[in-house]
């Protein structure tokens, strides 16, 4: 059997870039700006963004923890400056795991190679996808809850299992999980 890899999504899974990132868009659009949505994450000062994130449930030491071989992260970027902003800061915490950007218009599958791998994420949509390509998609909500947050919409996750540390990526539990789910196909 073929080695799993283990993909984990960067925003809202590792840090929460999500978190106040349309208020200054926001702000624009109520005062009359022009200004696309696109636009503005292009724009965005991303390095001082990034910083000022918060880590999700001790993600970046749970990631340290584990063999940088055992998994990699796999983002989706706006911008060039967005993820080199995301590459600088994982490697200046120690991060020694592959990191892989998508471009934002492109499926995380049609990057990197869904069937039989693992996919965490916190998009139901990014996980349906996936799903759609024979990967293994694990839901991750930090607050243990059921429910996805994208573009200001909830969306209830009903199909896949619930994780919401890190630490259950790197379980033996998982392993086994995801061994079941490839033999079953």
């Amino acid at each position: 059997m073929k080695k799993i890899i283990k993909y984990i999504d960067c925003d809202g899974v590792i840090l929460d870039t999500e978190f106040g990132l349309f208020d200054e868009y926001n702000r624009l659009k109520n005062t009359g700006a022009n200004i696309k949505r696109l636009t503005y994450l292009q724009q965005l000062d991303w390095r001082g963004w990034i910083r000022q994130a918060k880590i999700i449930n001790d993600a970046i030491s749970i990631i340290k923890e584990n063999n940088p071989n055992d998994a990699e992260i796999l983002t989706k970027v706006h911008s060039l400056s967005e993820g080199l902003a995301k590459i600088e800061y994982f490697r200046e915490l120690g991060i020694k795991n592959n990191i892989i950007l998508v471009p934002n218009d492109l499926r995380k599958s049609s990057v990197v190679q869904a069937k039989g791998n693992l996919l965490v994420d916190d998009s139901i949509k990014n996980l349906d996808d996936w799903f759609a390509h024979d990967g293994i998609s694990l839901f991750f909500n930090a607050d243990g809850k059921n429910e996805s947050i994208f573009k200001e919409q909830i969306t209830t996750n009903n199909q896949y299992p619930l994780i919401s540390t890190l630490e259950s990526v790197f379980s033996s539990e998982t392993d086994k999980y995801c061994k079941q789910l490839i033999l079953k196909k």
